[in-house]
């Protein structure tokens, strides 16, 4: 109950904005820490909810950080490193790249 209680207290916050990709409908975050009422499985088994326009921003959002994320291997969302920002930004791996 305190994860719920958290991702809504939260959820008025901005997404992260080194967060990528995008929803690949596992369910997998509907189930915290139990299932949505409003959760649906299609034949194909891909979950969709049944209020999806007017979901809470807890649902749109999540996970709306890194330390959020609670299904990491499932989820198809994910947040760049710090290592990856510096990558990004000088344009070498500083840990295979020394300098």
């Amino acid at each position: 109950m305190l994860n719920k209680t958290k991702r809504l207290l939260t959820s008025l916050l901005p997404v992260d904005p080194d967060r990528t990709g995008a929803c690949n409908r596992c369910g997998a975050c509907c189930k915290l820490p139990y299932p949505c009422p409003f959760l649906r499985f299609d034949d194909q088994g891909l979950s969709r909810c049944a209020v999806y326009a007017m979901r809470p921003p807890s649902c749109r959002k999540y996970p709306r950080v890194a330390a959020e994320q609670m299904t990491p291997q499932e989820c198809g969302y994910s947040f760049a490193t710090a290592d990856a920002r510096v990558t990004e930004a000088i344009g070498r791996d500083p840990l295979t790249d020394p300098l």
